[in-house]
Parts: structure tokens; sequence; C-alpha cells
């Protein structure tokens, strides 16, 4: 019998790709503001500039690519608790026939 490996390995090959990915971006990005401080002549104008191009960036990742999946994940979810409520009020429902049935049967019994 063949043994699988486990998934240990992966998750930490992903977790160090990850990390080495944002360390990469926020690398890039600290370039790109003291680059475009020295063009401006002022590190806030700079910070402020990056900031806001990623403010637009991620708004329009999020517009674009994220939006009609979130609502759709929304709508399942909203739809699992409509059939949560309508089992529960069914479970309801049906445990107080049954407590009456079981009232009534011990009523019965006791003649």
């Amino acid at each position: 019998m063949e043994n699988k490996p486990s998934g240990g390995r992966f998750l930490v090959a992903l977790l160090a790709f990850a990390l080495t990915a944002a360390t990469g971006i926020v690398l890039l990005l600290t370039t790109l503001v003291v680059w475009l401080s020295a063009l401006t002549g002022s590190l806030v104008t700079a910070t402020l500039i990056v900031s806001g191009l990623c403010f637009l960036l991620a708004a329009a990742i999020y517009a674009l690519a994220l939006r009609a999946p979130i609502d759709r994940i929304q709508d399942q979810v909203e739809t699992i608790y409509d059939v949560a409520h309508a089992a529960k009020t069914g479970y309801e429902w049906l445990s107080g026939k049954l407590q009456l049935f079981l009232a009534v049967r011990e009523e019965l019994r006791k003649e």
C-alpha cells in the first residue's frame, strides 16, 4: 500500500510562498515610495500617491472580481439560514405533536 504524503509539507510551502510574496510586495512598494519621493521632493506626497493607487487597485479588484462571488455566497448563506429555520420550525412542530401524543398516552395508561 502506497503512503500518501501529508498535507503538512504543502501547507508549510504555501505559507512560505505567501510570506515571501508579501515581503516582496512590501519591498516593492517601499522602493516605489522612495523613488517617487526623490521625484516629488516630499515623502508624504509620495506615500499618499502610492497608498491612493493601492486603494484604487483594491477597489477595482473588489468591483471587478470579488463583488459577484461575495453576493452569491451571501445568497447561499441566506438560503442555508432559511432552510435551517424551516427545519427548526418543523422540529418544534413535530416535537409538540409528539409531546401531546405522549401526554394522551400517559393519561390513558393511568385509567
